[in-house]
């Protein structure tokens, strides 16, 4: 179906100058995207996309395509097919009392339904999903106006897809077909009846009925047609059978015609109906036509992105430089042909700005006298320092990185499909241009990839601009008003233009239109013509638009192309690479330096005679075999350099595995031996504690052997794990490091001193009490009488004063004597009260309380069971209103749980 609506094609602003699209390809690889649409809506929308100068228009779609993008890698979709431009049948509808076709409804319902379904993806229900795609959201903003459910609603469901109304269409057209079905039948026996009686005369052809202008008739043999009383209808075209309807049928068929006539009255009311529901609501339809257009352009765009892997550019400032530098010049990375190298790595190497020595690359300055117009001096070959990149250059204003020729690479795959291999990538281009140098000559041998890297940043450039991103890793960059290509054999027997006419037409016409925020793109500048005036004339157009500041990329095979660019600031050479040891390109493009053409070199390859090979080297000038020959040594040093750098890349990542190797197994070998010296430490202190209950074990008087090794047993554990806290501490901090200035990870200086705790003087060899604590390393002390500050360094240990209990307050105050059944020292902080009654287990566990809370215990613990709860309910209410209980709690399940209840004393 065609697009006739100029509204639901893209308008797109600020239309470039010139695009060459023709010479760029950029029609093939449009017609590629579109083929990822589903609908001619979104195909037609495709085509008609062009590239522009309007920034904010760039930004905009490659917003909208990169949200699009999301949303199908996060699995989303939405059904583009059934889209048409549904403009004429919209402006039928309108017309009063006109009715479509049943297939035109059916095709305009089902751009509604896609319209509706979009409204409710843009704004769905308050509990569905949401994507987040502003872009996206105000391009369909528009369409929130509108709600076409009620329209849905009235013709879903009525229209079958061959376009007829079924049954439901309305209870007028059921009732009627209902009554045509029992007048079929009517008829349909009438007539059987009929058949059975002329068949047992011979009369009838055959057992069946037939139609003939819309009335059921029986077959008739001819020399019977008079025996059977009715309306003859025809008869076969052999003349032997006669088609008649019975007079007893006769009424009945009158009445299905007008069953029949009824139909199509209703029928054509209700397309009239559907026609002006449609008519009614032709501007939603015809809006949400228009941003589905787009939606789906961006969806194709997406899909081509993700097959791709392309990356949205970026647009830089493209000022014009006021001045040149040496050093802020075309940087082109490891750069690489996108052609298919065997030999060339498909790893791509880093920009120089991100490492300098990863370009040791010889800067090669020729100086030919006379050498560009064929003279007699002599040519003499300088090398310069090496080149640097200018670290304090502006950011790039052109910059590629992998990028790829979006064709060729599908080409690859269409290739590698149709031979059932694996598809191999394109060697990338990476190229970085400044605003200092904008011009590029590539030189090099033939078939080496000159042009393709022509096109793959011209072709680039034009999608940038177009809204559709590009197959690099990265991309930056300047907004082109005008995009000239002058590549390829330009000929026209029509307008008698010879291949050099066409050339210098076209060079003629670039170089009048040009200016600085144009891209030149120049192949096989000065050929087909002279050698020495093409030369001369390709020198004298390079300088054009090096003056007025284009961007500008040409490939040449000309010497004085490569000493121009050796010669001028803002201008470099560079060269696809060729080895010489198997005579084939390497398709990579090197940095600084011209490359050789190789023309007899690549003849020999293809197969020229040796002997033709032979007389054309004995026919090149000295000059000419020296240029050659320096250039071929030239990149075998760039060769054996890239090597070299390549070795040393892979021997410094060898040190850095080993360097973590070495770091794991002295950590596992640090950790192993903590581990054994933990282990040393535990057994000391396990052979202490032994040797410590032997000693008590020994002690007569039991009850002073229970007192000591109860709290030896406390501080023993205390000790282990302050022993191991400070331990672990100790280890991380040496390890990180942390103990060299953290006071925190030094377990030798003392912690936690409070006011009344007991320290002991390392200067004094006494124990003094502290009194103040006057900063984080000085306290006041007394010993006696005698006050007095301390360091924290001259103290050797802490003693924490303990807070007497009420028993032993009450019995150091003297004139008081307390005694309880047991000594309280060692009473048992368990009481067991089950079995008793509520008033039992109450008098119990008060005395027990007492006895504890004189004790100076801390806390008791209750054995009540769990029986019907009555019992714990009621010790637990008197515990909360005891002047001696802090807190009650239930201890976990496996420490009793309900059947106990653990109380915390007040000290």
């Amino acid at each position: 179906m065609e697009v006739n609506s100029p509204e639901l094609l893209p308008t797109i602003p600020s239309l470039l100058h010139e695009s060459s699209t023709s010479a760029l390809e950029w029609p093939r690889l449009r017609d590629h995207i579109a083929g990822r649409t589903f609908s001619p809506l979104g195909r037609a929308w495709i085509l008609a996309l062009e590239p522009c100068a309007d920034l904010p228009w760039i930004d905009q779609q490659h917003q909208r395509t990169a949200e699009m993008r999301a949303m199908l890698l996060s699995g989303g979709s939405f059904e583009f097919r059934g889209l048409f431009d549904p403009t004429l049948l919209l402006d039928k509808a309108r017309i009063e009392g006109s009715a479509l076709e049943g297939l035109e409804v059916r095709d305009l319902l089902t751009v509604a339904e896609r319209v509706a379904a979009w409204r409710t993806l843009i704004d769905p229900p308050p509990n569905a999903p949401r994507y987040d795609w502003p872009a996206i959201d105000a391009l369909s903003g528009s369409l929130r106006a509108f709600d076409l459910n009620p329209l849905l609603h009235q013709l879903r469901g009525k229209i079958e897809p061959d376009g007829s109304l079924n049954d439901d269409a309305s209870p007028e057209l059921r009732r009627i077909r209902r009554a045509m079905e029992r007048q079929h039948r009517a008829i349909e026996e009438s007539l059987r009846k009929s058949l059975r009686g002329l068949n047992e005369g011979g009369s009838t052809q055959d057992e069946l009925i037939t139609i003939r202008g819309e009335r059921f008739v029986i077959p008739v043999k001819a020399e019977f047609k008079r025996k059977v009383p009715g309306v003859i209808h025809g008869s076969s075209s052999s003349g032997q059978t006669v088609f008649i309807e019975p007079l007893e049928t006769i009424e009945q068929n009158n009445e299905l015609v007008r069953l029949l006539d009824e139909e199509q009255s209703e029928i054509h009311r209700i397309l009239v109906a559907m026609t002006r529901a449609l008519g009614d609501n032709a501007t939603a339809i015809l809006t949400g036509t228009a941003i589905l257009a787009e939606v789906e352009s961006h969806a194709a765009r997406a899909r081509f992105a993700i097959d791709l892997n392309c990356t949205r550019p970026t647009f830089t400032n493209n000022a014009v430089a006021t001045s040149t530098a040496t050093n802020n010049v075309v940087i082109l990375s490891g750069a690489k042909n996108p052609r298919i190298s065997p030999e060339a790595p498909q790893t791509r190497t880093a920009p120089p700005e991100s490492n300098p020595t990863n370009n040791p690359v010889i800067s090669t300055e020729l100086r030919a006298s006379e050498a560009s117009r064929g003279g007699s001096g002599e040519t003499r070959f300088s090398t310069t320092t090496p080149y640097e990149p200018n670290t304090q250059s502006p950011d790039p204003q052109l910059s590629l990185v992998a990028a790829r020729h979006p064709l060729l690479e599908l080409r690859m795959r269409a290739s590698a499909r149709e031979a059932g291999t694996e598809a191999a990538t394109p060697v990338p281009l990476t190229i970085t241009l400044t605003n200092e140098a904008r011009q590029l000559i590539i030189s090099g041998p033939n078939t080496g990839g000159k042009t393709v890297s022509l096109k793959t940043l011209g072709l680039l450039s034009l999608m940038a601009q177009a809204g559709v991103p590009i197959p690099a890793e990265e991309a930056h960059l300047p907004l082109f008003t005008s995009v000239y290509a002058d590549i390829g054999d330009a000929q026209s027997i029509e307008r008698n233009l010879s291949s050099f006419s066409a050339h210098v037409v076209n060079l003629d016409r670039i170089s009048r239109e040009a200016t600085a925020s144009s891209l030149v793109l120049l192949d096989e500048l000065g050929s087909a013509t002279d050698p020495e005036e093409g030369a001369a004339l390709a020198v004298a157009i390079a300088q054009h638009f090096l003056d007025i500041h284009a961007w500008c990329c040409i490939t040449t095979h000309l010497t004085s192309l490569k000493v121009y660019a050796a010669n001028h600031a803002g201008v470099l050479n560079a060269a696809v690479g060729f080895d010489q040891q198997t005579l084939t390109p390497t398709y990579q493009l090197r940095l600084g330096v011209p490359g050789a053409s190789a023309g007899l070199n690549i003849a020999s390859r293809l197969g020229l005679s040796p002997e033709i090979i032979a007389a054309a080297r004995s026919q090149m000038s000295t000059q000419t075999a020296d240029i050659g020959a320096f250039l071929d040594q030239l990149h075998d040093q760039l060769t054996a350099a890239a090597t070299e750098r390549e070795t040393l890349r892979q021997r410094e990542q060898q040190l850095a595995r080993e360097k973590i190797r070495l770091e794991t197994e002295g950590r596992a070998e640090q950790k192993a031996r903590t581990k054994e010296l933990e282990t040393k430490l535990n057994s000391l202190i396990e052979d202490f504690a032994y040797q410590l209950r032997e000693t008590v074990k020994a002690i007569d008087d039991k009850t002073l052997a229970q007192k000591i090794a109860r709290d030896s047993a406390t501080r023993i554990a205390r000790l282990r794990r302050e022993f191991s806290e400070q331990f672990n501490s100790t280890v991380v901090a040496h390890n990180t490091g942390a103990d060299k200035a953290d006071p925190n990870a030094q377990p030798h200086i003392p912690k936690g001193i409070k006011v009344g705790d007991l320290v002991k003087l390392k200067s004094l060899g006494r124990q003094a009490r502290v009194d103040r604590i006057i900063d984080a390393k000085t306290y006041e002390v007394s010993i006696g009488p005698m006050k007095m500050r301390a360091a924290i360094d001259d103290i050797a240990e802490v003693e924490t004063v303990k807070v007497a209990t009420p028993l032993e307050a009450a019995r150091k105050r003297g004139g008081i004597t307390i005694a309880t059944a047991n000594d309280p020292d060692y009473m048992t902080s368990e009481i067991n009260v089950i079995g008793r009654t509520a008033d039992e287990a109450h008098a119990e566990v008060e005395r027990f309380l007492d006895r504890a809370f004189l004790a100076g215990l801390p806390c008791i613990r209750i054995v009540h069971g769990t029986g019907m709860g009555i019992l714990r309910r009621t010790l637990r209410e008197f515990l909360r209103n005891h002047p001696h209980v802090a807190t009650v709690t239930e201890p976990p399940q496996n420490q009793g749980g309900q059947g106990a209840t653990e109380v915390e004393l007040r000290q």
